[in-house]
């Protein structure tokens, strides 16, 4: 059961049993309609998440009877560390194990791309326009390898340099192909290395020149398997190694999205061919989820983010967290959200107004609520 002292000292309005003067002249919370952010939650309500998130958003998960709860959701920012865990995790430790497994199905190695562009270019700009160039160009690239009949299948992204130029590093599915016929395609400088572990034994660090560098790497089966400079051997029938192969490149993506959240001009995302999203993306279902207790389906109003509610509507917080849900006035419960739900009739008529059941205790509350608007 909620802790009711709790729920009401954290400023929740429990309602008598007559009508309310706060179900009169209140506003939606969000806008008509659903929001964008509506499929992510339906789809994958079900779905583990991190059990913190510092800026993470509040939902109204609505049933076909009208009733309601609040959940807190999480941001799913590259910002924002748990998130960051979360998803590094789950969709690109599995996508990079696809990667490498289809590049081995084929009898090639995994290879990272840096591709680089010349200053003062609209390529290497933090702009919207650049992005857009990008964006062509890439595709561009990708024809140079199909017009040949070499395959060339990537995820993508991007980053700045301190100098303000952006550059995009790739993930790539394809055959060998010379570094020097790579930079011509591409028409700039390309880094190109394959994707494996860096020696223990002669791996000479940051310092030394690429190609010593390059020199130093372990490049799993159908690679060489062993160090080429020193011959040092991984055991590679131990899956532990091709793991930390994985939570490398993982590691190393990751850094590219969080490192500038709001980069000017760049959305940080990641970009896939469409070839390389259907065999290795990990996609979240869009299709919509049915309650299994009402066996109809639940809508989804985003609602705000939690630092703002929570100080607007101290009593949300402790709310959520006690699994209340609500029934407007004239209702009753329903059988959604499983037995430790705990009902409790709202302040509000509908839905949308349902934060009305967390405002401030306040003597003069009555006197606080807005009159009808003048005509």
């Amino acid at each position: 059961m909620v802790d009711l002292a709790a729920y009401i000292g954290a400023g929740a309005v429990l309602p008598d049993s007559e009508s309310n003067l706060l179900d009169c002249w209140v506003e939606d919370t969000t806008p008509n309609g659903l929001t964008s952010l509506v499929k992510p939650l339906i789809a994958n309500s079900h779905i583990r998440k991190p059990k913190w998130c510092p800026d993470s958003p509040y939902f109204q998960e609505v049933t076909a009877g009208g009733n309601w709860r609040n959940i807190r959701w999480v941001c799913r920012k590259w910002c924002c560390d748990p998130c960051r865990e979360y998803r590094i995790t789950s969709e690109i430790v599995p996508e990079v194990s696809a990667t490498l497994d289809w590049a081995s199905s084929l009898g090639w190695t995994a290879k990272l791309l840096t591709l680089t562009a010349p200053a003062g270019g609209i390529l290497s700009e933090a702009s919207p326009a650049g992005c857009k160039a990008r964006s062509r160009r890439l595709q561009h690239f990708k024809q140079e390898f199909t017009r040949k009949g070499e395959m060339f299948e990537y995820l993508s992204v991007a980053e700045s340099h301190k100098s303000g130029r952006v550059h995009l590093h790739l993930l790539v599915v394809m055959p060998y192909v010379p570094q020097r016929v790579i930079e011509k395609r591409w028409g700039y400088r390309v880094d190109v290395k394959g994707v494996g572990l860096r020696c223990p034994k002669c791996y000479p660090g940051r310092g030394a020149t690429r190609e010593a560098r390059k020199r130093s790497m372990i490049i799993p089966p159908p690679g060489r398997g062993s160090c080429s400079n020193c011959g040092h051997t991984v055991d590679w029938a131990n899956p532990a190694n091709m793991a930390d192969v994985v939570g490398i490149v993982a590691l190393e993506l990751s850094k590219y999205l969080t490192k500038e959240a709001d980069m000017a001009g760049v959305r940080k995302r990641m970009n896939r061919t469409q070839a390389w999203g259907k065999r290795c993306q990990v996609k979240r279902p869009k299709a919509p989820s049915f309650c299994p207790d009402c066996a109809d389906e639940h809508a989804f109003r985003f609602v705000g983010p939690s630092a703002r509610l929570e100080l607007a509507y101290p009593g949300l917080k402790v709310a959520a967290a006690a699994r209340v849900a609500y029934y407007p006035a004239g209702g009753a419960p329903s059988k959604c959200w499983g037995k430790d739900t705990v009902w409790v009739q709202s302040v509000a008529a509908v839905a949308s107004s349902g934060l009305m059941d967390h405002m401030p205790l306040m003597a003069d509350w009555r006197d606080s609520v807005p009159g009808p608007p003048d005509n």
